[in-house]
């Protein structure tokens, strides 16, 4: 009866705006908006995947003509997907020959046994290299080395969920993968915004642009939130075994093979590529970093790694690919494309735009307060999806540049750590044992405390810096 609710709740929201005329609103914004709850409704309660749910713009524009089709479809196959897609591969030679794990456990050799030395290295890796390749890859690569830790430590299974320790280390992990935003390629999320700033500017947005704009704010959201994370008590003041564990691990993987080197370097090159992109824009204006990583993505299926077959061969790595993550970006980005030509994002707007008018301070604490909510119940890509072209259409309107406050919203919707709904790395936890009591606990006391940061430091950098706001201009 609950799953037939769930079912339900969506499709009935979508039939009472479309029958019902909801202050004299006209067919078109009302189906944008009964998308828009069916959307949320699904995406929050989840009897379907949220790729799933991503597909119905697809479906309801084209039965209720809301929109026009073509525009919509497009989403699902554009620039940013390539974008995503060829990272994804990419990354997944990474996972196939190994690297992804040799680097981890390589880092944390150099830490010890002291508890809260792993809590922090788990937290910073995880969002370093969240900030690179998508969060679930990095939750899903560095949750078992975590797990071999905490085994380590001669905490059985059963048992982790009543360790601090165990489950402040998958929090780290968890907390980490969902943080990690300070490049374009840490997951749909962040190519959802660059979308939006390249729409808005009507040119390419450089990744060392959004580098130095948004680790600022990385640390911002961080920084506060390991803290806090570290304020709970640990029952160890030295782990057994552990380096120990880590090193029986890498010295199992034995040196660096083909595979590993290649992967490897086709990814740092792309990357490296992608940043001196400034030095070579006029000489090659169409080789921009979506077709550099694709151009990676290529060389994947043609190099030879072990035994002369190719680093990665198709009908491995074919359903090991994210496609739903491809979905969900598309869906986000078609249902906020719905909402803006409808113009129900312009109403949306005018009823925020009184607050907003108050000053750029009181306009980052709603769209803040908004996008951190929302993150936390439904995907952050879905939420910044909505929400962004909503904090666009108001803040140019009052004559502001859109930009920082849009990067500003951003930073807040990251702080999602609350509820398996909230991201990757929370949705996984649990599944490793992680105590998910003490995870809502302690977000909740996290969330508050780093919002505010985001909020207060974030707007003393759009006051103090000048080139915080000089994009788009």
């Amino acid at each position: 009866m609950k799953k037939l609710f769930q079912i339900l709740a969506g499709p009935i929201a979508f039939a009472l705006m479309m029958l019902i005329p909801f202050g004299g609103l006209d067919t078109t914004a009302r189906g944008a908006i009964g998308l828009l709850l069916w959307m949320l409704l699904w995406w929050i309660m989840q009897p379907v995947a949220p790729a799933v749910t991503a597909l119905l713009p697809i479906l309801i524009v084209q039965l209720f003509k809301i929109a026009e089709t073509k525009s919509v479809l497009a989403t699902y196959f554009n620039a940013t997907v390539v974008l995503l897609l060829s990272a994804n591969i990419i990354t997944l030679a990474w996972t196939k020959w190994g690297f992804d794990r040799r680097l981890a456990l390589n880092i944390m050799m150099r830490v010890g046994n002291n508890p809260k030395k792993l809590i922090i290295m788990w937290f910073a890796l995880s969002v370093v290299l969240s900030s690179c390749v998508a969060n679930a890859a990095v939750a899903a690569a560095l949750f078992p080395i975590v797990l071999t830790t905490i085994h380590a430590a001669n905490i059985s299974d059963d048992r982790i969920s009543e360790s601090n320790y165990a489950t402040m280390a998958l929090l780290a992990v968890a907390w980490g993968s969902n943080v990690g935003f300070g490049t374009p390629l840490g997951g749909a999320m962040n190519l959802v915004v660059v979308n939006l700033i390249e729409e808005y500017t009507g040119s390419e947005m450089m990744y060392i642009d959004w580098i130095i704009r948004v680790v600022p704010l990385v640390l911002i959201v961080s920084v506060p939130m390991l803290i806090l994370l570290l304020t709970n008590k640990i029952e160890f003041k030295e782990l057994p075994g552990t380096r120990e564990a880590l090193q029986a691990e890498l010295n199992a993987m034995g040196h660096m093979n083909r595979g590993e080197i290649i992967s490897a370097a086709l990814f740092i090159g792309a990357f490296g590529l992608s940043l001196a992109r400034p030095l070579f824009q006029k000489l090659f204006p169409t080789l921009t970093a979506n077709y550099i990583f694709l151009l990676a993505a290529l060389l994947c299926f043609v190099l030879p790694g072990e035994n002369n077959k190719p680093v990665l061969e198709w009908g491995w790595s074919m359903p090991r690919i994210k496609w739903g993550v491809f979905l969900l970006i598309a869906g986000g980005t078609a249902l906020g494309n719905v909402i803006t030509t409808s113009n129900v994002g312009g109403m949306i707007a005018e009823v925020l735009t009184p607050i907003a008018d108050k000053g750029p301070l009181a306009a980052i604490i709603v769209f803040s307060i908004l996008g951190c909510f929302f993150a936390n119940i439904m995907t952050i890509t879905g939420c910044i999806a909505l929400i962004g072209p909503i904090v666009i259409t108001t803040m140019s309107g009052l004559g502001y540049n859109p930009i920082p406050f849009l990067l500003l919203v951003y930073a807040a919707c990251n702080i999602s750590i609350c509820l398996p709904s909230s991201g990757a790395g929370p949705a996984m936890v649990s599944g490793y044992g992680a105590n998910m009591n003490k995870m809502v606990k302690w977000g909740l006391k996290t969330v508050p405390v780093c919002l505010i940061s985001s909020i207060v430091l974030g707007y003393l950098l759009y006051l103090i810096w000048p080139g915080f706001s000089a994009i788009g201009l």
